[in-house]
């Protein structure tokens, strides 16, 4: 009985060898040490500024998460990530209502890193603006991490902004980066309910706004400070960040700061303005008083424009003014037209 010859298929052997996958590779080249569990433990290493920054801080700093109710709540409906979030076919899975060690930590380090670079200033366009890239603050909340190839990750700060944001803590516009090519949260803005669920009252933000004004006020830092958010709108107009046409969200804003800016904030704001107002226009008719009118230097801008056109020579020039001074020593200190009418007669200009 004769033995069968298969023929040599590459197909065949192609198909049946081994393709390693990429979490394989990763296994097999970690073989015999302990996975990565993460990177960084999340925490707070910036630097807190004083005044309103310092006790929004301190109140944001004893927060407990798990005896938030707003984060119970939604750990019962189920959590929807950012890339499910236009999804009409995704359903959220309920959660456990406790949330773990590692997702208080990054809540807690990001609202810390969001309350000590906020923009607290009354007069700004939109209230609570924190005025750092989204790089920066994966960095101060010690979640950057940057591999060897040069690849910048932050999934943890990523994760905890939606999960702030479903909370209708923060107020996220997310525009397309020009060096990834993704969308990525280009500004973010604190809300009245990231207060309000830390215990801060309505009138005791009031109160820190206002005396934050009056503050920056008396120490000339509101010049400096509306300077700054100028940059800071020039730099997302320089990256191509236009928030014009998103209606529903500058109505967000604009209620927000409605809720915030007391009545009192606004009517001493309309007094001051008034009152800058008053003052710019007084100084402005002194001015005027003082500066001289056409007419009041008609003689003076002639006797000039002759000088200055090379039918006078400077020795000539020099030898009239020297002359009449001689003649009438007080003539150009009490009426200076009159003293260059006759500077003009002298030189033999007609004048009309």
């Amino acid at each position: 009985m004769s033995e069968q010859i298969i023929p040599f298929s590459p197909v065949a052997a192609s198909a049946g060898a081994y393709r390693p996958s990429r979490r394989g590779e990763a296994n097999r080249l970690r073989k015999g040490q302990p996975k990565t569990h993460r990177n960084n433990q999340p925490g707070y290493i910036g630097k807190t500024p004083r005044g309103m920054a310092a006790k929004v801080v301190a109140c944001f700093r004893q927060h407990d998460w798990c005896r938030n109710a707003d984060l119970i709540e939604l750990r019962r409906t189920g959590y929807t990530p950012y890339s499910r979030m236009f999804d009409a076919s995704f359903i959220p899975k309920p959660m456990r209502i406790t949330p773990r060690s590692e997702s208080r930590e990054a809540l807690t380090s990001l609202s810390l890193t969001l309350a000590a670079n906020c923009d607290y200033s009354p007069d700004s366009d939109y209230l609570f603006e924190v005025m750092l890239p989204v790089e920066d603050i994966a960095r101060r909340m010690n979640a950057l991490h940057v591999y060897e190839n040069g690849r910048k990750a932050y999934d943890v700060l990523l994760h905890a902004l939606r999960v702030m944001e479903q909370l209708d803590y923060v107020v996220v516009h997310r525009d397309r980066d020009a060096d990834s090519g993704q969308n990525k949260p280009m500004r973010i803005f604190l809300t009245d309910r990231c207060f309000t669920s830390r215990g801060i009252a309505v009138e005791s933000i009031r109160e820190w706004l206002h005396k934050y004004r009056q503050w920056a006020v008396a120490s000339g830092l509101a010049e400096s400070m509306k300077e700054k958010y100028q940059r800071h709108l020039l730099k997302m107009a320089r990256l191509g960040i236009n928030i014009d046409r998103h209606h529903s969200l500058k109505n967000r804003l604009r209620q927000i700061k409605r809720w915030v800016v007391s009545p009192e904030l606004r009517e001493e704001k309309a007094r001051t303005a008034a009152d800058l107002g008053a003052v710019l226009d007084e100084q402005t008719r002194k001015v005027r008083q003082l500066r001289p009118g056409k007419e009041a230097t008609r003689y003076q801008n002639a006797w000039r424009r002759y000088a200055a056109g090379g039918q006078l020579t400077m020795v000539a020039q020099m030898s009239l003014e020297n002359a009449l001074k001689a003649e009438f020593p007080t003539l150009l200190a009490t009426n200076a037209e009159k003293f260059y009418q006759l500077l003009l007669e002298r030189a033999g200009v007609p004048l009309s």
